[in-house]
């Protein structure tokens, strides 16, 4: 009896241990139960807004045929350049010069323009051309032209147009174009009395 008695004391005994290990286990949850719930709470808020207003920039050009008196021209009043020798008497070899400056509009932003040629109409097809940048409208002439900046090489049919662009400053600042037209030493006779009639268009593009 004495074992037997010891085996039920132990079983007792080990019964009270689970027992006491199921409400600690209980107690414990609760505690953590507990500390979840104090997380809930509400929090302060606050919060900073910024804003902003935005206005296009603009962009235009405006030629001159003098580099003083600056205008728009449309491809309905077009600018007349005005060659020198006149270009109404044209000859084997011979060359005449025009100038013509291009700038920003005022208030306009930086940008690009390139020389495009239209078609030619007429029949003194073997006329040529170029154009070069020079410094001023007074250095178009024969000795600024040799000494400026390509934009068409020389020697080019009148419907060539620019491979590259020049840029165009926000001051204002012109770029100065200077035509060239010739008529070749080795031009046919038929090219006698003939006329031909060419149109250019400065397109400007910003940035």
């Amino acid at each position: 009896m004495r074992a037997h008695q010891k085996r039920r004391a132990a079983t007792r005994a080990g019964e009270r241990r689970i027992r006491l290990l199921r409400i600690r286990a209980l107690l414990a949850g609760g505690l953590v139960l507990g500390t979840g719930a104090t997380s809930t709470l509400a929090s302060w808020n606050d919060a900073e807004y910024a804003n902003g207003t935005f206005t296009a920039a603009r962009f235009g050009i405006e030629g001159s045929l003098d580099g003083t008196n600056y205008s728009k021209h449309a491809s309905t009043g077009a600018a007349a350049l005005s060659f020198s020798p006149a270009v109404t008497g044209l000859f084997p070899g011979s060359t005449s010069y025009a100038a013509f400056a291009v700038r920003a509009t005022t208030g306009s932003v930086a940008g690009h323009v390139q020389v495009s040629a239209g078609t030619a109409t007429g029949g003194l097809s073997d006329l040529r051309y170029g154009v070069r940048t020079v410094s001023s409208m007074g250095q178009c002439s024969a000795a600024g032209y040799a000494g400026g900046g390509a934009v068409i090489p020389d020697g080019s049919t009148l419907g060539t147009s620019a491979a590259g662009s020049q840029t165009l400053a926000a001051d204002r600042t012109p770029v100065y174009y200077c035509f060239a037209l010739s008529l070749p030493v080795g031009a046919s006779n038929g090219m006698q009395g003939l006329a031909i009639a060419q149109t250019w268009q400065l397109v400007a593009t910003s940035g």
